[in-house]
């Protein structure tokens, strides 16, 4: 066997694997005997065929299958020992069809592969990001508190609409003659928080309604243009909502009222089980506590992700672009094709890029993600999915527990090791760049937020 690299430029190479017949002779002689001793051919016993004849009948597709093996084989141990860093799957070339096979044949196999590109690191306290801190106000306890009340407060039946109710209303579908559609949309009992319509027009059309009363609405402006509060809302399938009339007619059936509950010991231990509230001085305190923590989480969110989308940018790592793109129409066809290829190509390119951004980071500072660290990935993503609860309800037996079976299955431990080498990489930048950190209100940052999420969500797309 022979094995040749052609490299092609920085990104892009060709390996060839020339087979004599001697390099497949083994595999395929093998292959024979195994198919012998499982064949089960009238005539013969069980496993008693000839040799000869196994090859005679299934000799063409064992000749093949040893020839691929082969060649596989010296493709990958090559790739193994030169150690090349390719990205994606090593594709076939066209002009590597066999057009007739025979046992004593030599053939010769190309290979095209896309190779990772070096890169030099470049991130200092040069690069400047900021955290931003969220100032806790009076305001904010105040509305966290009356969001308790309401929480645990009782719900009362009502004549006339306000702007704190709950309506509960027979929604029909509507032609452009404002007559019921046949076979249209039809709900007999959907629920519409009024706080949460943004359409003033509607809203203040329903505020003093009293039950049984009607109106015609747009549908699509009564749930502020959401696909799912809309499907939900009328019970369809969401992918069928762009289809569907826009004006409804709107019955009130009936008004709901949450009447707030009163500030008191019942309400406290209500809200804290573990009895630790005792006053309102106790309660604002606590709630300043979990306030701080919701947006400390979300501001170190916002921040890691401007800096490694930063970071990732300034780079400028360059990718064999064609190369990947004709890989992902070879090995994944039912999603990859001529027509998007292009479009969502961008997705898989930027995955790329920041994993190799995270190993140059990684291997630069000598750091390894070791099993403690996949363990601990782990257990904090486990607690993430309990929310609240893992507080309280999950020690850390329990917590072990789940985590341990989980770990022994591929796809669970390939994403925890991906949560760990990103971790890893975190603590490595925070410790090279500048960070400043920049109080805000919650309205402020509440914007920066969107900001970044609307500059993202057009990136991606």
């Amino acid at each position: 066997m022979n094995v040749t690299f052609e490299k092609k430029d920085a990104l892009n190479g060709t390996i060839a694997v020339n087979l004599s017949s001697a390099d497949y002779a083994t595999e395929l002689d093998q292959k024979i005997k195994a198919y012998q001793k499982k064949s089960n051919i009238p005539g013969f016993r069980p496993g008693a065929a000839p040799k000869s004849m196994i090859e005679k009948m299934f000799g063409t597709s064992l000749l093949l299958e040893a020839v691929n093996a082969a060649a596989s084989k010296g493709l990958f141990d090559y790739i193994d020992s030169q150690k090349l860093n390719i990205l994606g799957q090593p594709v076939l070339t066209d002009d590597s069809k066999i057009e007739e096979l025979s046992k004593s044949a030599d053939y010769t196999f190309k290979f095209d592969i896309g190779l990772a590109p070096e890169i030099e690191l470049t991130v200092s306290e040069k690069d400047v990001f900021t955290k931003y801190e969220v100032a806790i106000t009076d305001e904010m306890l105040n509305d966290e508190i009356e969001r308790m009340q309401r929480r645990f407060g009782t719900l009362t039946d009502e004549e006339t609409v306000t702007d704190n109710d709950i309506i509960y209303t027979k929604m029909v579908e509507l032609d452009d003659n404002g007559n019921p559609v046949d076979g249209g949309v039809q709900n007999d009992s959907v629920p519409v928080l009024i706080s949460s319509i943004k359409n003033e027009a509607i809203k203040n059309e329903l505020l003093a309604k009293t039950k049984g009363a009607s109106i015609d609405v747009n549908v699509f402006d009564l749930f502020d243009g959401n696909t799912t509060e809309i499907s939900h809302a009328l019970g369809i399938n969401k992918l069928t909502v762009n289809d569907i009339g826009k004006n409804f007619s709107l019955t009130i059936n009936e008004i709901k009222r949450n009447s707030l509950a009163e500030l008191n010991q019942e309400l406290f231990d209500k809200a804290y089980s573990d009895g630790s509230v005792h006053s309102i001085e106790d309660l604002k305190a606590r709630l300043t506590t979990e306030l701080q923590a919701y947006f400390g989480g979300q501001a170190d969110h916002l921040f890691e992700h401007e800096m490694l989308d930063t970071l990732v940018a300034k780079q400028n790592i360059q990718l064999p672009d064609a190369f990947l793109k004709r890989w992902l129409m070879d090995r994944h066809a039912d999603k990859f094709t001529p027509e998007n290829v292009d479009h969502n190509y961008e997705h898989e390119a930027q995955y790329l890029r920041n994993h190799i951004f995270e190993e140059k980071v990684l291997s630069t500072a000598g750091v390894k993600v070791e099993e403690s660290d996949i363990k601990a990935a782990a257990i904090n993503y486990t607690r993430s999915m309990f929310g609240a609860y893992a507080t309280t309800g999950l020690n850390e037996e329990m917590l072990e527990s789940i985590v341990g079976p989980s770990l022994q299955k591929d796809d669970y431990r390939s994403r925890m090791i991906n949560l760990a080498v990103s971790q890893k990489v975190r603590e490595v930048l925070k410790t090279k760049v500048t960070v400043k950190t920049e109080q805000v209100s919650a309205d402020a940052f509440f914007k920066i937020v969107a900001e970044h999420n609307e500059k993202h969500h057009t990136h991606n797309h």
